[in-house]
């Protein structure tokens, strides 16, 4: 019985560390939702709401994982960035090399879309409070890219290579973060079921290189708002309030991504393996040794 629940370095086993740390996550967020619910706070808003969107990323998200992380941690006897958490210079240089990568990305798929007759600017929509617009969402852009990599690509993907390795964990949790997209959003399609997976497999790539999430971060807050705001494209049917332009997309479906916006284009998968290609010959240095230590374990452990 206790080589079920104990390794053979005298720890419990990885998966079931990753099965306390969902329950306890999942049974927060569920505490959050009841509380909200008896105190009508609950209120039916447009996907694309930013106060919305931020709201649900730091109450609904993110409280539960870092107390479940936190939870953890103590019991592991370990530090966050070992869940490669940032602990400070979250905003640092990685994080804005991250940034130029993301907006580059997003503009040569908005770019390649344009070539083929899918895009085009018709004018720019003049808003009341433009200052506001701009300012609210480069601060929802940023909560989703902090947010979501927290949550999918810390302690879970520390975790589970813990127990199959880094790769296998990697591909693992981008095919649940593309299923994730793909079941809970609405018009969804396999193309951003597939996009979003492996776009989640390349933040996992920039991990192993870095040892850390600020450069994907980075990289994420930069491409959620190129798309949203910058470029003013759909996201599960919806226009962003505020955007910069008024845009039309005058192509079908796997031109322009339709109703999901341009990560469900065909072009983004030419754009995602430039970011693969792009991100290797640039990074060329060996991955984090924190990485390497981990493979060795579970090589010594299968052997």
């Amino acid at each position: 019985m206790r080589k079920i629940f104990i390794n053979t370095a005298g720890k419990l086993r990885a998966g079931w560390r990753l099965l306390m740390w969902l329950l306890i996550a999942i049974g927060i967020q569920a505490l959050i939702g009841f509380l909200a619910e008896r105190l009508h706070l609950v209120n039916d808003r447009a996907f694309l709401d930013p106060k919305g969107l931020m709201l649900g990323d730091w109450v609904a998200t993110f409280i539960p994982v870092m107390i479940a992380t936190l939870v953890m941690m103590r019991i592991e006897r370990r530090t966050l960035s070992d869940y490669y958490i940032p602990v400070r210079g979250i905003l640092s240089k990685s994080f804005w090399i991250g940034a130029l990568w993301g907006i580059a990305a997003v503009s040569l798929l908005i770019g390649l879309i344009a070539l083929a007759g899918g895009y085009r600017i018709a004018a720019v929509a003049l808003h009341e409070h433009f200052l506001y617009w701009v300012l609210m969402w480069v601060a929802t852009a940023a909560s989703i890219g902090i947010v979501e990599e927290i949550a999918f690509r810390g302690y879970m993907l520390r975790t589970l290579a813990d127990g199959i390795g880094f790769w296998p964990a990697a591909c693992v949790l981008a095919f649940l973060f593309g299923a994730l997209h793909y079941f809970g959003k609405p018009h969804e399609r396999w193309e951003d079921f597939a996009s979003t997976g492996l776009l989640a497999l390349f933040m996992s790539l920039t991990i192993a290189h870095t040892g850390s999430l600020t450069w994907a971060m980075g990289w994420h807050f930069a491409f959620d708002w190129g798309a949203i705001w910058l470029w003013s494209g759909r996201n599960a049917g919806e226009y962003a309030p505020g955007r910069l332009f008024e845009t039309a997309w005058p192509a079908a479906d796997r031109v322009t991504g339709g109703l999901l916006g341009p990560e469900a284009s065909w072009f983004v998968f030419v754009v995602i393996a430039v970011l693969f290609a792009g991100f290797h010959f640039m990074y060329r240095r060996k991955p984090h040794r924190q990485l390497m230590d981990q493979s060795k374990a579970v090589s010594l452990k299968c052997n």
